[in-house]
């Protein structure tokens, strides 16, 4: 019998190509950072390359292992503040990274439905 080469969809939701600002910091184990300067030296600006409800893939200049919890502030257009979340690093590679949503508020999570839907269906 052949052998069937057929891709399985692990994701539950769809991905959005859509490109919004968003700046990350990996969160350390290690000690607390103690200053706000010190804190703001960490953060990273990049932009999304497509996103969902269960996660995101960022441009980014440097491997980061998988694992790793970066906390996000995402810049929803039109929306008047950043919606933040906590994600783990599914994947690394020179040119991004793959990441799976850990935690947000809720009212953040109706505000980025709200924004894929629309997104969604402009294309």
């Amino acid at each position: 019998m052949p052998e069937a080469n057929m891709f399985l969809e692990k994701r539950v939701h769809p991905r959005v190509p859509v490109k919004i600002a968003v700046k990350y910091r990996v969160i350390e184990e290690q000690k607390e950072i103690e200053s706000v300067f010190e804190r703001k030296n960490r953060d990273k600006t990049s932009q999304t390359l497509d996103i969902s409800l269960g996660g995101l893939y960022i441009v980014a200049d440097q491997v980061i292992a998988a694992g790793s919890i970066l906390r996000l502030d995402i810049e929803i257009p039109n929306h008047p503040s950043m919606i933040s979340a906590f994600a783990e690093v599914a994947w690394s590679n020179e040119s991004g990274l793959g990441l799976h949503f850990l935690a947000m508020k809720d009212t953040d999570v109706d505000v980025m439905k709200d924004y894929l839907d629309k997104a969604q269906n402009q294309k």
